[in-house]
């Protein structure tokens, strides 16, 4: 044999050698990272056995097409632990959004998600472009130079760009947002995407405003993820439960950043799957925020704090667990009931997880959509269940009304004048620069004209009685705690909420009295209160009608359109009001609260009661059901009006109209 052929047969035999030691030395990683976990079947159903794998699920196993609700509830929250075993790899340098298939589950470094997009990275002032998929984020300048990997400045889910009205985590207006811990520390927050939603962003230029405006029908590809994600200041010797990193945090006041070990106390993941085009949300804690020896967020030795109320910033809260995680075996013979044992699924995966730090994380719960028996049905008309999920660190303050489907649902584009979903995510309204719908009249801030300066006492007085009814006039309205603005938005500046403009003009002022007996309908019937004095000069009447002088003018200045009708027509349907009670539970009840008796956290007003004692009599204009529909279907998710479809609205309107309420007139009680 030649030497040539016997230096090919050699070098064969090298490769070969090489090729089997680099099996044999990874094979004990590989056996023990890529184990599967075995599960017992679940109403007879056997699913496929979860693994610790890097692996990121497609679709929820079944297509949430098993004809018993608990072998698919099962199969959510199987596919959502994959979830999270998968994005919780470590990742790969260099490649953002990559595992690093050669790591352990238990390697240090960055997590897949981490090297996400942060939505801060995606939305930028002035609508400028982001940078590429895998360009790093913009630091700070006093944090660019230290290396720094993370840098959290968020105190709230909410972005700070947003309102609370987009997305009410709170409860209480009069406090804020935020979470602090047991050591007075406040609880940071981070927003990321991944490269699909990431990429469907940039190549729609869905990041700027006017364009995402004008985009006509937004809807994230298969594939998407959104993923929020809670913070706390942790000790080194707490390393051992938490997933902690080394970042640089913001200041409640100034810009000022500090670093600081942060432990992982809350995760949250709605992702679009083929078969959820309202994506499945899935909700993850560490084991310590509200429960054993040392609670992050819990005193037991606190009785008498009051639980689950929001603080001042540093003042710790005390928070519990309102929504419990399931722990009973389901009923099979329950077909349409949703229930799978978590805690016994939590304690498998835990186990299986072996001695990485993320066996000290478990799965909350997770909300899938009931496949729809009509396909034609928009996204936004939904059956969800389980119908509520909270997160102790994201939801701490209406866990019992917190549906993640129910309120991301509401979520629009830019678009201010023709509701247009943006696909359940909140995170398109960061979209800049921000713009304003021209036919709404903005709160008076300053006199232009003298006919201003000589009645902005008056201007101003009006405004505030119409945005603060009953705590400005309790002679008046000493039972309902209402506003007019609680009816007539934006404080009677909006066209589509039986706006204000014409007033004067319609009701003869000043030659007859027909407005103030107008004005005092709505103190009577929709306030559940008594009647302002007819005298002419009744000066809290004469502050609502100056103001409603000045909004003519206003709108005559900025040539609104003014309506013809106090809400636009809808179609006249049969309300059904079983699905209505649905749609409010969904929809309404993370605002107003499920027993419709609004929100008043610190005795301050937040959101309105819909019914009972503190609610408008059944003589009020929205105590007819057709009213109120045109209402609701205009207006309702309160800036996210035109959200509900016709039916919808019809079926609110008629549960909400079967409930307890005051008949009216208001009589003051005997002395």
């Amino acid at each position: 044999m030649s030497k040539q052929k016997w230096a090919v047969r050699l070098a064969v035999i090298a490769l070969v050698l090489a090729f089997w030691q680099v099996l044999s030395l990874s094979s004990p990683a590989r056996s023990r990272e890529l184990k599967t976990l075995s599960l017992a079947p679940v109403c007879s159903v056997k699913l496929q056995d979860p693994k610790v794998t890097w692996q990121l699920p497609e679709d929820v196993e079944g297509g949430l097409l098993q004809k018993n609700f608990n072998v698919v509830q099962r199969a959510v929250d199987l596919f959502a632990w994959q979830e999270f075993i998968a994005l919780n790899w470590p990742a790969k340098v260099g490649d953002r959004g990559q595992p690093d298939i050669a790591a352990i589950l238990a390697k240090a470094g960055p997590r897949v998600w981490e090297t996400w997009k942060e939505a801060s990275e995606v939305y930028l002032p002035n609508g400028a472009l982001p940078q590429a998929w895998n360009r790093g984020p913009a630091l700070p300048d006093e944090v660019a130079p230290s290396g720094a990997t993370k840098v959290l400045f968020r105190t709230s889910k909410v972005d700070e760009v947003l309102s609370d009205q987009f997305q009410p985590t709170k409860a209480d207006g009069a406090l804020p947002g935020t979470l602090t811990d047991q050591r007075g520390n406040l609880v940071r927050y981070e927003i990321r995407m991944n490269k699909t939603l990431f990429d469907y962003v940039v190549d729609n230029k869905l990041y700027q405003a006017e364009q995402q405006a004008n985009f006509p029908n937004l809807s994230a590809p298969v594939g998407s993820i959104l993923l929020k994600a809670a913070w706390r200041e942790v000790l080194p010797k707490e390393r051992d439960r938490f997933y902690t990193v080394p970042a640089y945090v913001k200041d409640i006041e100034g810009d000022r950043y500090q670093e600081k070990l942060m432990g992982l106390v809350g995760f949250h993941l709605m992702t679009k799957t083929a078969s959820a085009p309202q994506w499945i949300w899935s909700t993850y804690e560490q084991i310590d925020n509200v429960e054993g020896l040392h609670p992050s967020f819990f005193n037991p030795d606190c009785p008498n704090c009051l639980k689950n109320q929001q603080t001042q910033p540093q003042v710790p809260n005390q928070i519990t667990r309102e929504t419990p995680i399931p722990a009973v075996d389901p009923d099979c013979s329950q077909k349409s009931v949703a229930i799978d044992n978590i805690a016994a699924l939590n304690r498998a995966m835990q186990k299986g997880l072996g001695d990485s730090v993320w066996r000290h994380y478990q799965l909350i719960n997770t909300q899938w959509p009931v496949p729809s028996p009509q396909p034609s049905s928009p996204p936004t008309v939904f059956k969800v269940l389980p119908p509520i999920l909270a997160n102790t660190t994201m939801e701490s303050y209406i866990q019992k009304s917190s549906s993640c489907m129910g309120c991301h649902a509401i979520a629009r584009t830019t678009n201010t004048q023709q509701y247009r979903s943006a696909d359940f995510s909140f995170t398109f309204a960061e979209a800049r620069p921000v713009l304003k719908n021209p036919q709404i009249i903005a709160p008076p801030k300053s006199p232009n004209t003298k006919w201003d300066r000589e009645n902005w006492n008056s201007i101003l007085r009006g405004y505030l009685i119409a945005n603060k009814t009953y705590e400005t006039l309790p002679q008046y309205v000493p039972q309902a705690k209402l506003h007019c603005a609680s009816c007539h938005l934006n404080v009677g500046a909006n066209p589509t909420a039986s706006s204000w403009f014409g007033m004067i003009k319609k009701y003869q002022y000043p030659e007859t009295d027909d407005l103030q007996k107008r004005i005092n309908s709505c103190f009577e019937h929709s306030l559940n209160g008594l009647p302002l004095p007819l005298e002419k000069y009744n000066p809290e009447a004469q502050a609502l009608i100056t103001y409603m002088q000045w909004l003519d003018q206003q709108a005559a200045q900025s040539k609104i359109t003014l309506p013809k009708t106090a809400y636009p027509d809808i179609q006249k349907l049969a309300g059904n009001p079983k699905q209505g009670q649905e749609i409010f539970q969904q929809k309404c009840a993370f605002c107003h609260e499920l027993n419709g008796a609004g929100r008043y956290g610190s005795n301050t007003y937040y959101r309105p009661a819909l019914w009972g004692d503190q609610s408008f009599n059944r003589l009020a204009g929205l105590a007819q059901p057709e009213t109120l529909a045109k209402f609701l279907k205009s207006n309702m998710p309160y800036q996210f009006g035109g959200n509900l479809t016709d039916q919808e609205a019809w079926d609110l309107a008629t549960f909400i109209d079967r409930q307890p309420r005051p008949q009216g007139p208001y009589k003051a009680p005997k002395t």
